[in-house]
């Protein structure tokens, strides 16, 4: 066990610069950053400092509700449903005292900082204290595509549950940083101490608190979790990848493990239509939770237990059920990617002008701008 106290930003930046060029290097791991991430991060610049302010520039952007502007329009109306729903002294423990990331979209507010990201998260966390944490005995989570770590910070505040997550180094770095700073007596283990054995044991899973992690690596098929979170990434995975990670969590579940599943009826950013209802659940589930989720009701929160009980197995009817919904959906809320227009435009333009042509058009487009430079 490596013991990592007061972790450097500059540790974090040599992690994520290796972790970077070993996991796009791998062929396995091609498909893992579908066109909507690969837009995103295409042009971001990882630094110290960049890193330290990741919640001010446009590196936490589609992982950061409040980086955006709904933030200046909800927090006060969000905060008062919350309140209201379960009370201002449990909103006020669980929102931000400090400002991680230097968000320009926090207001201060009797000592914390309103946060419109984190006032969807408490909501759900309170969803999942009724319903899981208070009932049963979790000692660990893994959430899959979990962003910067606003989500998990709950669990591990409140419960002080061991930490397993799994995203693109893009967004570990973010989360590497965020969960330091709030937990900075953790023991964290990254990818550079995974990479000491290429495999991340049960013995070095037991013995740290925190573990961040790009997907695809070796795990000890000894470590079972006890609940699984998706929240809002699933539905920008091509499904090829969706399949695999249900492959995963199906396959390191505890004997009664819970999967939290929160993602969009239908979402179409990655180039193919990806729907809740055709994600591929085995029928070992049992529906614990099933509704439209806090303030986006084109998204559903969907919470279930792992079951062997042939009673109890109902995952499958539920999802029936969720596909007639779904239909309300369906071409309701379009997502233009940027990379995949630009994509459709180039392939439009070859089938009417042809590649010569469009080769040309652009050699004499540059001569001509090199004209007007050497003018000016």
């Amino acid at each position: 066990m490596l013991e990592l106290m007061n972790i450097p930003n500059k540790r974090l930046i040599e992690v994520f610069n290796k972790q970077s060029t070993d996991y796009y290097k791998a062929g396995e791991n091609k498909d893992q950053k579908s066109e909507h991430w690969k837009s995103r991060y295409r042009l971001k610049k990882f630094t110290i400092e960049n890193i330290i302010n990741f919640r001010s520039n446009d590196l936490s952007e589609g992982l950061d509700d409040s980086a955006t502007e709904v933030a200046g329009e909800f927090p006060f109306r969000v905060y008062a449903e919350v309140v209201n729903e379960t009370s201002e002294e449990y909103v006020l423990s669980n929102l931000p005292k400090k400002n991680i990331g230097n968000s320009k979209a926090f207001i201060k507010y009797k000592n914390t900082f309103l946060d419109y990201n984190k006032l969807i998260h408490i909501h759900w966390f309170n969803d999942i204290e009724k319903n899981v944490l208070n009932n049963n005995q979790i000692l660990n989570f893994c959430e899959i595509g979990g962003g910067f770590g606003s989500f998990a910070e709950l669990f591990i505040r409140n419960y002080n549950l061991k930490f397993l997550s799994i995203d693109l180094p893009e967004a570990n770095v973010m989360s590497s940083y965020y969960l330091k700073e709030n937990f900075p007596d953790k023991n964290f283990y990254l990818y550079d101490d995974y990479k000491k054995n290429n495999y991340l044991s049960y013995e070095d899973f037991l013995a740290n608190d925190i573990i961040i992690l790009p997907p695809n690596l070796d795990i000890d098929p000894k470590i079972k979790i006890d609940l699984f979170i998706n929240s809002r990434s699933m539905m920008e995975m091509n499904f090829k990848i969706i399949k695999s990670y249900f492959g995963f969590i199906q396959k390191h579940v505890g004997e009664d493990g819970f999967f939290l599943n929160i993602n969009r009826y239908e979402k179409t950013s990655v180039g193919e239509k990806i729907r809740i209802s055709e994600y591929p659940y085995d029928e070992n589930w049992r529906v614990i939770k099933s509704k439209p989720s806090f303030e986006q009701n084109w998204v559903r929160f969907l919470l279930t237990k792992r079951s062997v009980n042939q009673q109890e197995k109902n995952i499958k009817d539920e999802l029936k059920k969720i596909k007639q919904i779904e239909n309300l959906y369906y071409g309701k809320y379009i997502d233009n990617n940027p990379s995949l227009i630009k994509n459709r435009l180039r392939k439009s333009l070859k089938l009417i002008f042809g590649k010569k042509f469009l080769n040309f058009l652009g050699s004499f487009l540059i001569s001509i701008g090199n004209i007007i430079k050497r003018l000016t």
